[in-house]
């Protein structure tokens, strides 16, 4: 019988250290980053990470996945479910997106590559993804939007739109700094922040998370200074939120 609850406690603190985050796709890098950090102090934690567009995270939640901690790429759906109350729990601003224009094939000086001579142009689905929200509002205020309406590529969210751009799908993308290689500062350019809404980027625990030592022990990190840290080196803005 001893045995029996030895075995059952070990059974639920092992389960008291897993658990479920859904991230945007734009955290890919830095975010498992951040897990190998927060790994070093927590070494029989499990964190799994989903990663895809805000948008469709967001309908998975509420339609019942299992995820303890959503980290979206804006503030609306953290928001959106504590409205329609599938969460209580406080939405955190974490960071805000840097948005590129990048190319795998040539060198991206100004804007101007968008006037050039190319086939495709991936971006996210503005839709479903804010980093492609905030691409079509910079070809709306360049006054490009109609002119190149049919070289758009969209893809179902800001990763898969790389992969476009990396196979050389696309000549050229919209993507988030976070996703570049910061030395091969050629090939893509940050564009000018006046041209975009903010990406104010933002989290919140789910109704089961709430209750997870981990899940909040999780978002606290990210919101540390070592957290930061981590967000600022793969190109997030991260000081006055």
């Amino acid at each position: 019988m001893r045995a029996f609850w030895l075995f059952l406690l070990c059974f639920l603190v092992a389960q008291a250290e897993q658990i479920q985050v859904a991230s945007a796709a734009n955290l890919t890098m830095a975010l498992k980053a951040i897990r190998t950090r927060f790994l070093l102090d927590h070494p029989k934690a499990q964190i799994k990470l989903s990663f895809g567009s805000s948008g469709k995270l967001y309908a998975q939640i509420t339609q019942g996945a299992p995820f303890d901690l959503f980290i979206s790429a804006d503030q609306e759906r953290p928001l959106k479910l504590k409205e329609e109350r599938y969460t209580p729990y406080e939405v955190k601003v974490y960071a805000k997106g840097v948005l590129v224009l990048w190319s795998a094939t040539r060198e991206v000086e100004s804007l101007d590559a968008l006037k050039g001579s190319f086939n495709h142009l991936s971006i996210a689905n503005p839709h479903l993804a804010p980093y492609g929200k905030a691409s079509m509002e910079v070809l709306e205020k360049l006054g490009l939007d109609q002119q190149l309406k049919s070289k758009i590529v969209q893809a179902n969210s800001i990763s898969q739109a790389n992969q476009y751009v990396a196979s050389k799908g696309a000549d050229l993308g919209f993507s988030a700094l976070s996703l570049m290689d910061l030395k091969n500062t050629q090939h893509y350019l940050i564009v000018p922040a006046h041209l975009y809404t903010p990406i104010k980027q933002a989290m919140v625990l789910t109704n089961q998370g709430g209750h997870k030592k981990l899940a909040k022990e999780f978002e606290s990190f990210i919101l540390s200074p070592e957290g930061k840290k981590i967000l600022k080196a793969y190109g997030y803005l991260v000081e006055g939120l």
